[in-house]
């Protein structure tokens, strides 16, 4: 896959990166892990937590995934966006911005 290649799932960015030495692993309690919030209508960006897949959070709160196995971006509430598979290698996740000319300034897509 192309290093600089942009996977857009809603307001969810997920691109290849490398793990920061610095992240530290993630305990996932459920068979998935939120990757972006739902604000008002709580259909949540998740990426299935299976076996052979660890998440990582670095010292800003960048979270990111690395894979042995192909794995899921998916919506809470599956009518909401596509699946997208994810294959194996190392994954940071980000959130989309907007550019809001009435106040001049930047802020993160929200649904």
């Amino acid at each position: 896959m192309e290093k600089n290649k942009v996977i857009l799932h809603g307001e969810c960015m997920v691109f290849p990166s490398e793990i920061p030495a610095t992240a530290t692993p993630l305990l996932v309690a459920k068979d998935y892990l939120v990757v972006a919030d739902s604000e008002t209508t709580g259909n949540y960006h998740v990426v299935d937590a299976l076996e052979g897949v660890n998440f990582f959070r670095n010292e800003t709160g960048t979270t990111f995934m690395k894979n042995s196995k192909p794995t899921r971006i998916r919506c809470v509430m599956e009518n909401r966006h596509d699946a997208i598979t994810l294959e194996p290698g190392a994954w940071e996740f980000g959130l989309q911005q907007e550019y809001d000319y009435f106040t001049d300034s930047h802020r993160v897509v929200r649904d």
